[in-house]
Protein backbone atom coordinates (compact mmCIF):
# COMPACT_ATOMS: atom_id res chain seq x y z
CA UNK A 1 0.00 0.00 0.00
CA UNK A 2 1.67 3.47 -0.99
CA UNK A 3 1.12 6.81 0.69
CA UNK A 4 1.44 10.10 -0.41
CA UNK A 5 0.99 13.24 1.73
CA UNK A 6 -1.35 16.27 0.80
CA UNK A 7 -2.37 19.51 2.56
CA UNK A 8 -5.68 19.17 1.27
CA UNK A 9 -7.61 16.22 -0.16
CA UNK A 10 -10.73 17.00 -1.97
CA UNK A 11 -13.47 13.58 -2.36
CA UNK A 12 -15.25 14.70 -5.57
CA UNK A 13 -13.93 15.74 -8.96
CA UNK A 14 -17.15 17.56 -10.16
CA UNK A 15 -17.16 20.95 -10.35
CA UNK A 16 -17.07 21.64 -6.94
CA UNK A 17 -14.34 19.63 -5.94
CA UNK A 18 -12.26 20.66 -9.09
CA UNK A 19 -12.97 24.47 -8.22
CA UNK A 20 -12.14 23.91 -4.55
CA UNK A 21 -8.89 22.64 -6.06
CA UNK A 22 -8.09 25.36 -8.58
CA UNK A 23 -8.80 27.68 -6.41
CA UNK A 24 -6.16 26.47 -3.72
CA UNK A 25 -3.61 25.91 -6.57
CA UNK A 26 -4.27 29.55 -8.75
CA UNK A 27 -3.79 30.97 -4.92
CA UNK A 28 -1.46 29.46 -2.82
CA UNK A 29 0.81 27.16 -2.35
CA UNK A 30 -0.74 23.63 -1.18
CA UNK A 31 -0.32 20.48 -2.47
CA UNK A 32 -3.62 19.42 -3.74
CA UNK A 33 -5.66 15.81 -4.70
CA UNK A 34 -8.58 15.14 -5.55
CA UNK A 35 -10.20 11.77 -5.92
CA UNK A 36 -13.12 11.01 -8.47
CA UNK A 37 -15.19 7.58 -8.59
CA UNK A 38 -15.40 8.30 -12.44
CA UNK A 39 -13.05 8.56 -15.22
CA UNK A 40 -15.40 11.29 -16.93
CA UNK A 41 -16.55 9.33 -19.89
CA UNK A 42 -20.08 8.25 -18.59
CA UNK A 43 -22.76 10.60 -19.82
CA UNK A 44 -23.63 13.26 -17.50
CA UNK A 45 -27.15 15.26 -17.72
CA UNK A 46 -26.02 18.65 -19.49
CA UNK A 47 -27.27 22.19 -18.07
CA UNK A 48 -28.27 25.83 -18.60
CA UNK A 49 -25.76 28.30 -16.97
CA UNK A 50 -26.60 31.95 -16.38
CA UNK A 51 -24.30 34.63 -17.16
CA UNK A 52 -22.88 34.78 -13.90
CA UNK A 53 -21.20 32.03 -14.23
CA UNK A 54 -18.20 33.86 -16.46
CA UNK A 55 -16.78 35.95 -13.35
CA UNK A 56 -16.66 32.18 -11.20
CA UNK A 57 -14.52 30.61 -13.95
CA UNK A 58 -11.69 33.83 -14.70
CA UNK A 59 -11.16 33.80 -10.91
CA UNK A 60 -10.43 29.83 -11.58
CA UNK A 61 -8.63 30.67 -14.41
CA UNK A 62 -10.52 28.67 -16.59
CA UNK A 63 -12.75 30.99 -18.72
CA UNK A 64 -10.98 31.12 -21.98
CA UNK A 65 -10.29 27.28 -22.02
CA UNK A 66 -14.13 27.47 -21.35
CA UNK A 67 -14.73 29.55 -24.15
CA UNK A 68 -12.78 27.01 -26.69
CA UNK A 69 -14.81 23.64 -25.49
CA UNK A 70 -18.12 24.35 -28.02
CA UNK A 71 -20.92 24.95 -25.62
CA UNK A 72 -23.61 26.55 -26.60
CA UNK A 73 -25.02 29.93 -25.76
CA UNK A 74 -28.33 30.31 -24.35
CA UNK A 75 -30.10 33.28 -24.92
CA UNK A 76 -33.50 32.62 -22.59
CA UNK A 77 -35.49 30.43 -20.61
CA UNK A 78 -38.51 29.87 -21.46
CA UNK A 79 -41.67 28.41 -19.54
CA UNK A 80 -44.94 27.77 -19.43
CA UNK A 81 -45.82 28.08 -15.98
CA UNK A 82 -49.31 28.79 -14.21
CA UNK A 83 -50.95 29.22 -18.14
CA UNK A 84 -50.51 27.35 -21.11
CA UNK A 85 -48.69 30.45 -22.78
CA UNK A 86 -44.81 30.29 -22.97
CA UNK A 87 -43.07 33.52 -21.43
CA UNK A 88 -39.10 33.90 -22.06
CA UNK A 89 -36.47 35.76 -20.21
CA UNK A 90 -33.97 36.66 -22.30
CA UNK A 91 -30.32 36.94 -20.57
CA UNK A 92 -29.19 39.94 -22.81
CA UNK A 93 -31.96 41.95 -21.15
CA UNK A 94 -30.35 41.41 -17.66
CA UNK A 95 -26.86 43.01 -18.25
CA UNK A 96 -24.63 40.12 -18.06
CA UNK A 97 -24.47 39.04 -21.45
CA UNK A 98 -25.71 35.36 -22.59
CA UNK A 99 -25.28 32.05 -20.59
CA UNK A 100 -24.97 28.33 -21.73
CA UNK A 101 -26.34 25.22 -22.51
CA UNK A 102 -23.09 22.72 -21.04
CA UNK A 103 -21.88 19.86 -22.63
CA UNK A 104 -21.73 18.20 -18.62
CA UNK A 105 -18.97 15.58 -19.52
CA UNK A 106 -16.90 17.61 -21.45
CA UNK A 107 -17.47 20.78 -18.74
CA UNK A 108 -16.05 18.38 -15.91
CA UNK A 109 -13.64 16.86 -17.66
CA UNK A 110 -12.15 20.25 -18.44
CA UNK A 111 -11.91 21.23 -15.21
CA UNK A 112 -10.47 18.04 -13.61
CA UNK A 113 -7.25 18.50 -17.03
CA UNK A 114 -6.88 22.55 -15.47
CA UNK A 115 -6.24 20.79 -12.15
CA UNK A 116 -3.68 18.76 -13.72
CA UNK A 117 -2.13 21.26 -15.45
CA UNK A 118 -1.53 23.43 -12.15
CA UNK A 119 0.03 20.78 -10.59
CA UNK A 120 -3.09 19.19 -8.64
CA UNK A 121 -2.70 15.51 -8.34
CA UNK A 122 -6.08 13.69 -10.21
CA UNK A 123 -6.66 10.51 -8.94
CA UNK A 124 -9.46 9.29 -10.85
CA UNK A 125 -11.65 6.08 -11.16
CA UNK A 126 -10.62 6.00 -6.90
CA UNK A 127 -13.34 5.45 -4.42
CA UNK A 128 -12.43 6.28 -0.55
CA UNK A 129 -12.26 3.12 1.07
CA UNK A 130 -11.60 4.52 4.65
CA UNK A 131 -11.29 7.80 6.79
CA UNK A 132 -9.80 8.61 9.74
CA UNK A 133 -8.05 11.09 12.04
CA UNK A 134 -4.30 10.05 11.46
CA UNK A 135 -3.31 11.17 15.23
CA UNK A 136 -1.00 13.93 13.87
CA UNK A 137 -4.01 17.14 13.69
CA UNK A 138 -5.04 15.15 10.04
CA UNK A 139 -6.70 12.61 8.34
CA UNK A 140 -6.12 8.95 6.43
CA UNK A 141 -7.74 8.07 3.75
CA UNK A 142 -7.60 4.52 2.16
CA UNK A 143 -8.45 4.50 -1.43
CA UNK A 144 -8.91 1.71 -3.77
CA UNK A 145 -8.24 1.94 -7.56
CA UNK A 146 -10.02 0.19 -10.32
CA UNK A 147 -7.30 -2.69 -11.20
CA UNK A 148 -4.85 -1.15 -8.87
CA UNK A 149 -3.05 -1.33 -5.33
CA UNK A 150 -4.99 0.29 -2.55
CA UNK A 151 -3.34 3.81 -1.60
CA UNK A 152 -3.44 5.94 1.75
CA UNK A 153 -3.55 9.48 1.15
CA UNK A 154 -2.66 11.81 4.16
CA UNK A 155 -4.14 15.33 4.32
CA UNK A 156 -4.05 18.04 6.89
CA UNK A 157 -7.77 19.07 5.81
CA UNK A 158 -10.63 17.51 3.73
CA UNK A 159 -13.06 18.72 1.63
CA UNK A 160 -16.66 16.84 0.83
CA UNK A 161 -17.18 17.21 -2.45
CA UNK A 162 -19.08 14.19 -2.69
CA UNK A 163 -22.40 15.17 -4.26
CA UNK A 164 -25.97 14.39 -2.77
CA UNK A 165 -24.67 11.27 -0.54
CA UNK A 166 -22.02 13.73 1.59
CA UNK A 167 -20.18 10.57 1.81
CA UNK A 168 -17.63 11.63 4.39
CA UNK A 169 -19.70 14.70 6.40
CA UNK A 170 -21.98 11.62 7.55
CA UNK A 171 -19.20 9.54 8.72
CA UNK A 172 -18.29 12.67 10.29
CA UNK A 173 -21.95 13.15 11.95
CA UNK A 174 -23.13 15.63 9.80
CA UNK A 175 -26.82 14.91 8.91
CA UNK A 176 -28.87 15.80 5.49
CA UNK A 177 -32.03 18.13 5.91
CA UNK A 178 -34.18 17.07 3.48
CA UNK A 179 -36.58 19.03 2.21
CA UNK A 180 -38.84 17.15 -0.51
CA UNK A 181 -38.93 13.82 -2.70
CA UNK A 182 -38.05 15.63 -6.45
CA UNK A 183 -36.65 13.32 -8.77
CA UNK A 184 -35.97 13.64 -12.58
CA UNK A 185 -36.69 10.68 -14.92
CA UNK A 186 -34.20 11.57 -17.70
CA UNK A 187 -33.83 11.04 -21.45
CA UNK A 188 -31.54 11.98 -24.33
CA UNK A 189 -33.55 12.68 -28.27
CA UNK A 190 -31.74 13.15 -31.46
CA UNK A 191 -32.69 16.00 -32.99
CA UNK A 192 -32.97 16.67 -36.53
CA UNK A 193 -30.69 19.15 -38.64
CA UNK A 194 -31.58 22.57 -38.45
CA UNK A 195 -32.30 25.47 -36.49
CA UNK A 196 -32.63 25.19 -33.13
CA UNK A 197 -34.04 27.29 -30.12
CA UNK A 198 -30.77 27.93 -27.98
CA UNK A 199 -33.18 28.33 -24.94
CA UNK A 200 -34.26 26.31 -21.76
CA UNK A 201 -38.01 25.39 -21.74
CA UNK A 202 -39.91 24.33 -18.73
CA UNK A 203 -43.49 23.53 -18.60
CA UNK A 204 -45.78 21.94 -15.40
CA UNK A 205 -48.10 19.04 -15.53
CA UNK A 206 -50.61 17.42 -13.71
CA UNK A 207 -47.89 15.22 -11.75
CA UNK A 208 -44.86 17.35 -12.13
CA UNK A 209 -43.15 19.57 -14.75
CA UNK A 210 -40.63 19.13 -17.70
CA UNK A 211 -37.53 20.16 -18.23
CA UNK A 212 -35.66 20.04 -21.93
CA UNK A 213 -32.70 21.88 -23.14
CA UNK A 214 -30.63 21.38 -26.57
CA UNK A 215 -27.17 20.40 -26.39
CA UNK A 216 -24.11 21.43 -28.50
CA UNK A 217 -23.59 18.11 -29.74
CA UNK A 218 -26.82 17.66 -31.41
CA UNK A 219 -29.05 15.99 -29.33
CA UNK A 220 -31.69 17.43 -26.64
CA UNK A 221 -32.23 16.59 -22.44
CA UNK A 222 -36.01 16.16 -21.59
CA UNK A 223 -36.62 15.73 -17.85
CA UNK A 224 -39.98 15.03 -16.24
CA UNK A 225 -39.33 16.32 -12.57
CA UNK A 226 -41.71 14.50 -9.94
CA UNK A 227 -41.73 13.24 -6.21
CA UNK A 228 -40.67 9.35 -6.16
CA UNK A 229 -43.27 8.13 -4.70
CA UNK A 230 -45.39 9.53 -7.82
CA UNK A 231 -42.84 7.89 -10.45
CA UNK A 232 -43.14 4.82 -8.67
CA UNK A 233 -46.97 4.70 -8.69
CA UNK A 234 -47.67 6.09 -11.99
CA UNK A 235 -45.09 4.05 -13.43
CA UNK A 236 -43.52 6.77 -15.08
CA UNK A 237 -39.84 4.44 -15.28
CA UNK A 238 -41.89 2.78 -17.94
CA UNK A 239 -40.19 4.09 -21.66
CA UNK A 240 -44.07 3.90 -23.18
CA UNK A 241 -45.91 5.65 -19.80
CA UNK A 242 -42.99 8.21 -20.19
CA UNK A 243 -43.54 9.13 -23.71
CA UNK A 244 -47.68 9.02 -23.20
CA UNK A 245 -46.93 11.54 -20.31
CA UNK A 246 -44.77 13.52 -22.75
CA UNK A 247 -47.69 13.34 -25.27
CA UNK A 248 -49.82 15.24 -23.30
CA UNK A 249 -47.41 18.45 -22.96
CA UNK A 250 -47.68 21.10 -25.44
CA UNK A 251 -45.03 22.90 -25.98
CA UNK A 252 -42.23 20.25 -25.39
CA UNK A 253 -43.68 17.87 -27.40
CA UNK A 254 -43.79 20.83 -29.93
CA UNK A 255 -39.74 21.13 -29.25
CA UNK A 256 -39.11 17.63 -30.01
CA UNK A 257 -41.33 17.09 -33.58
CA UNK A 258 -38.74 14.59 -35.41
CA UNK A 259 -36.37 13.72 -32.82
CA UNK A 260 -35.61 10.34 -31.90
CA UNK A 261 -35.50 8.60 -28.55
CA UNK A 262 -31.52 7.65 -28.32
CA UNK A 263 -30.90 6.42 -24.65
CA UNK A 264 -33.10 4.95 -21.98
CA UNK A 265 -34.40 6.58 -19.35
CA UNK A 266 -32.32 7.41 -16.77
CA UNK A 267 -33.68 8.65 -12.50
CA UNK A 268 -31.69 11.09 -11.45
CA UNK A 269 -32.08 12.36 -7.72
CA UNK A 270 -33.25 16.17 -7.81
CA UNK A 271 -34.81 16.72 -3.47
CA UNK A 272 -33.65 20.03 -2.05
CA UNK A 273 -31.74 19.54 1.11
CA UNK A 274 -28.93 20.96 3.06
CA UNK A 275 -25.89 19.67 5.56
CA UNK A 276 -26.05 20.24 9.28
CA UNK A 277 -23.30 21.29 9.94
CA UNK A 278 -21.21 22.75 6.95
CA UNK A 279 -18.15 20.92 8.47
CA UNK A 280 -16.57 21.32 11.09
CA UNK A 281 -12.85 20.14 12.84
CA UNK A 282 -10.68 19.64 9.66
CA UNK A 283 -13.43 19.49 7.01
CA UNK A 284 -15.69 21.17 5.14
CA UNK A 285 -18.27 20.50 2.83
CA UNK A 286 -19.10 21.94 -1.13
CA UNK A 287 -21.16 21.66 -3.86
CA UNK A 288 -24.55 19.41 -3.65
CA UNK A 289 -22.35 17.29 -0.67
CA UNK A 290 -23.17 20.76 1.49
CA UNK A 291 -26.84 21.92 -0.33
CA UNK A 292 -28.52 21.10 -3.15
CA UNK A 293 -32.02 22.48 -5.04
CA UNK A 294 -34.79 22.40 -7.12
CA UNK A 295 -33.58 22.20 -10.55
CA UNK A 296 -36.40 25.66 -11.21
CA UNK A 297 -33.62 27.55 -9.24
CA UNK A 298 -31.13 27.22 -12.04
CA UNK A 299 -28.20 27.11 -9.11
CA UNK A 300 -26.42 23.84 -10.06
CA UNK A 301 -23.48 24.65 -11.26
CA UNK A 302 -23.16 28.03 -10.21
CA UNK A 303 -24.01 26.95 -7.10
CA UNK A 304 -21.23 23.85 -7.18
CA UNK A 305 -18.49 26.27 -8.49
CA UNK A 306 -19.11 28.77 -6.11
CA UNK A 307 -19.32 27.11 -2.55
CA UNK A 308 -16.12 24.96 -4.00
CA UNK A 309 -14.28 28.35 -4.15
CA UNK A 310 -15.78 29.36 -0.42
CA UNK A 311 -14.92 25.61 0.77
CA UNK A 312 -11.16 26.49 -0.22
CA UNK A 313 -10.71 29.51 1.35
CA UNK A 314 -12.04 27.96 4.41
CA UNK A 315 -9.63 25.23 4.03
CA UNK A 316 -6.35 27.42 3.49
CA UNK A 317 -7.35 29.64 6.64
CA UNK A 318 -7.51 26.43 8.48
CA UNK A 319 -4.52 25.54 7.60
CA UNK A 320 -3.17 29.32 7.93
CA UNK A 321 -3.89 29.28 11.79
CA UNK A 322 -7.18 31.69 11.25
CA UNK A 323 -10.45 29.54 11.91
CA UNK A 324 -13.39 31.78 11.60
CA UNK A 325 -13.92 31.15 8.16
CA UNK A 326 -15.41 28.24 8.75
CA UNK A 327 -18.24 29.71 10.91
CA UNK A 328 -18.98 32.49 8.12
CA UNK A 329 -19.19 29.82 5.57
CA UNK A 330 -21.96 27.74 7.32
CA UNK A 331 -24.04 30.40 8.43
CA UNK A 332 -23.96 31.89 4.68
CA UNK A 333 -25.04 28.30 3.52
CA UNK A 334 -27.75 28.11 5.91
CA UNK A 335 -28.66 31.83 4.80
CA UNK A 336 -28.92 30.53 1.10
CA UNK A 337 -30.80 27.79 1.92
CA UNK A 338 -33.77 29.74 4.12
CA UNK A 339 -33.96 32.12 0.85
CA UNK A 340 -34.14 29.94 -1.12
CA UNK A 341 -36.76 27.62 0.39
CA UNK A 342 -38.83 30.70 0.37
CA UNK A 343 -38.33 31.44 -3.16
CA UNK A 344 -39.40 27.91 -4.05
CA UNK A 345 -42.63 27.99 -2.72
CA UNK A 346 -43.60 31.43 -3.72
CA UNK A 347 -42.59 29.63 -7.35
CA UNK A 348 -45.06 26.22 -7.06
CA UNK A 349 -47.28 29.24 -5.78
CA UNK A 350 -47.47 30.55 -8.97
CA UNK A 351 -49.13 26.76 -10.39
CA UNK A 352 -52.65 26.51 -9.59
CA UNK A 353 -54.40 24.76 -12.37
CA UNK A 354 -53.28 21.14 -10.55
CA UNK A 355 -53.85 22.21 -6.91
CA UNK A 356 -55.68 19.00 -6.42
CA UNK A 357 -52.86 16.44 -7.70
CA UNK A 358 -50.70 15.16 -4.58
CA UNK A 359 -47.19 16.95 -6.49
CA UNK A 360 -48.59 20.76 -6.50
CA UNK A 361 -50.88 20.02 -3.54
CA UNK A 362 -47.64 19.09 -1.40
CA UNK A 363 -46.06 22.67 -2.46
CA UNK A 364 -48.68 24.47 -2.03
CA UNK A 365 -49.17 23.22 1.58
CA UNK A 366 -45.70 23.63 2.76
CA UNK A 367 -43.92 26.15 4.78
CA UNK A 368 -40.27 26.84 3.87
CA UNK A 369 -38.26 24.91 6.06
CA UNK A 370 -35.54 26.44 7.75
CA UNK A 371 -31.56 24.92 7.75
Amino acid sequence: MRASDVDVAIVGGGPAGTAAALTLLTYSDLRVAVVERSEYTQERVGETVSPGLQPLLAYLGVWASFQRDGHLPAHASSAAWGSAQVQSRDFLFTGRGEGWLLDRRRFDLRLAEEVQEKGGTLLSRTAVAACAPDGRGGWRLETAGAGRRSRVLRARFLIDASGKGSLLARRFGARQQIFDRLVGVTVFFDLPAGDRELSTLIESAADGWWYSAPLPDGRAVVTLLSDTDLVRRLRLCDPDVWLAALGTTQHVRERLQGGTLRSPLRIVPAHSRCLLPAGGPGWVAAGDAVASFDPLSSMGIGHAVSSGIHAARVAFDHLDGGGDLLRQYGEGVARSARQYLELRRRFYLLERRWSDRPFWARRHAEVAGLC
